[in-house]
Formats: structure tokens, sequence, C-alpha cells
């Protein structure tokens, strides 16, 4: 079934008008069909980040206004190519697809390795759950709430995680937006909130990531194991 998906993978990118000419290094094949062609939505995240590895101004130019938390809400209505194409751009391994409770726990271990790699712990926290469920990612959960009683706001801890992001480094950020998108997709009006800079433009992030040596590739290995919440 991967490699079916490969193969897919690399048609699509070749239908938006990249290759990839050596490991991390992406190319045009044709400018006009990366200017021009029509993009599905959710192939989306796979051509903004394809751009971005080529040139960050001409896919800042081919999706203006797309936000990091744009992108990320893109990723549920990814299928099997879209998301192996994605892979591909950030250097990931190839997702799997063989069953539900695998993916729960790739996607629980890797969640949990970007708050631990990247000192995220200011905006989540671990939850201990009664329920027996596979994969660690259900232990995780935003800080600010009574997540053991009955989930109500703590309007202190809430202003403190908030206070937590407003300090963090840009590459920290689009990490913990990135959680938070995936535990939350849509318009946040709960979390990040109270001034908080959320609007980090797509096609900055995908460079900031890619700057900074594997966190492009962790980014693109947790997105594309995304196994809900």
């Amino acid at each position: 079934m991967n490699n079916s998906y490969v193969d897919q993978a690399e048609n699509l990118l070749s239908e938006i008008g990249v290759h990839q000419l050596s490991k991390g290094v992406w190319a045009f094949t044709d400018i006009h069909i990366a200017s021009q062609a029509y993009i599905h939505h959710s192939r989306k995240p796979v051509a903004l980040a394809a751009y971005a590895a080529v040139n960050p101004t001409f896919a800042a130019g081919r999706f203006p206004g797309w936000a990091l938390v744009d992108m990320v809400d893109k990723v549920p209505c990814m299928d099997g190519a879209e998301l192996t194409a994605l892979a591909m751009v950030c250097g990931a391994s190839i997702p799997t697809f063989s069953s539900a409770s695998e993916r729960e726990i790739i996607f629980g271990l890797a969640v949990w390795g970007i708050v631990e790699a990247y000192s995220l712990e200011g905006c989540f926290e671990h939850v201990e759950r009664a329920e027996d469920s596979q994969g660690s990612l259900y232990n995780l959960r935003p800080r600010g709430f009574n997540w053991a009683g009955g989930k109500e706001p703590v309007p202190e801890s809430l202003k403190a995680m908030r206070k937590s992001y407003r300090a963090m480094s840009p590459l920290q950020q689009i990490m913990v937006l990135t959680i938070m998108h995936l535990y939350s997709p849509g318009e946040d009006k709960t979390y990040l909130t109270g001034g908080c800079p959320t609007k980090i433009p797509a096609a900055e992030a995908m460079d900031i990531l890619r700057r900074n040596g594997s966190a492009l590739s962790a980014w693109g290995h947790l997105v594309t194991h995304y196994a809900g919440w």
C-alpha cells in the first residue's frame, strides 16, 4: 500500500510542477504549472511546503494570506498520497497506514517527542486517563483547564500558558500552533487568545522549520501521522 502511495505522491508532485534534485533539494519542473495550476484544497499543504522548499517568496505569493494554522487545519482532509507527498517534501519518514491503532501509537510518540525536544511543557501537560486507549496522544492536553474534573477553564493557568507561548521563539510557536490545531482545528477562541501571535504565514513557517536542523522532518513526521484525538 505504501509503495502505491509513493508512486501517487511522486505523480502529485510532478502535477504541481516540482521535483526533488537530491535529498532535501527541490526545484521547479515547470514554473508555469507551479504558478497557474489549480490546487485542490487538500493538496495545498503539499504545494505550499514544496514551493517553499524551492523559494519561500514564491510560496507566499502563490498562497497569499495563508497562515500556518490554515495549513494545519487541512491535514485531516488529506489522503494517503497527499500525506506521503508532504512527508517526502519535509524529509520525513513515509507515513504508515496499516492500522488506526498503529498510527495512534506513532502519533503519540511523535507529539510527545516534539513537546520534549522543543520545551513546550509550558503549553501542554500530561493528563491521566482511565480509558483503555492506544497511543499516548490521549494523555496530552493544553494547559489551562481542569481536565481531571469538569474540564472547565482555570483562568490563572490559562494566563500562564499564554504568557509561556508569547515568550517562545518562532520555532517553538510553530510547533505549539501545529499541535494546538491538530488537537482543535479551526478558529481558536479558547487557548491562544489574548494577544498571542498566531497568524504566522505558512511559507515563513516552512522556511523557519527548514532552517532549523531536523525541525522540518520532525514536523512532517508529526502531521503526516495525525491520528485524530
